[in-house]
């Protein structure tokens, strides 16, 4: 959401075919407009907000590749095209790096990016993985990458995180848990 407008982003066709299809709703006029669609089709299962920037990330796609991360401008995104016109995914949406992780949670806390938890599917020992499940990557847009910046208290997965307005963050379950954890993350 931004400015009360809602942007619904890919998806599931069916159990074989997935969306590249993003839909604004404009409250403005009470309807929903065609906007550029995303650059490869997937269910986008992380989204959060920068100042004027959307990031999705986490994408399930047909290779069931979890890492992708793009963002738009959501000034450009809520643009009305008009109905004759195809909207192009270059006109919008830009490819960052992968997330460090599979199935890491995206948040902004402060106006950065952060990549929280997820693990590594190539990892073959238990505890390795959840080493990688506490881990906290900052996006560094000046190299273009991501960077460790802390750890959680607890491991995480599959989860969703969201920024309260007294500044802690939530994380909110994943794969294994069923735990809601609040606090403050400290970054290095």
């Amino acid at each position: 959401t931004h400015q009360s407008n809602v942007a619904a982003c890919g998806g599931l066709i069916n159990k074989e075919e997935f969306s590249a299809a993003v839909e604004v709703f404009m409250s403005s006029t009470s309807q929903w407009h065609r906007a550029a669609p995303l650059p490869i089709p997937g269910v986008v299962t992380q989204r959060t907000v920068t100042q004027d920037t959307c990031y999705l990330g986490g994408m399930f796609t047909s290779d069931e590749k979890l890492q992708h991360v793009f963002s738009a401008s959501l000034s450009q995104l809520f643009q009305t095209l008009p109905c004759d016109q195809q909207p192009s995914a270059l006109q919008n949406w830009t490819s960052l790096p992968d997330m460090p992780y599979t199935g890491g949670a995206l948040a902004n806390m402060g106006g950065t990016l952060l990549a929280i938890g997820g693990a590594d599917e190539q990892t073959e020992t238990e505890e390795d993985r959840e080493k990688e499940a506490t881990t906290v990557h900052a996006y560094c847009p000046s190299t273009s990458s991501w960077v460790q910046v802390g750890t959680t208290p607890l491991p995480c997965a599959g989860s969703t995180a969201q920024l309260l307005p007294s500044g802690q963050l939530m994380l909110i379950g994943g794969f294994e848990s069923k735990k809601v954890h609040i606090g403050t993350l400290k970054l290095q």
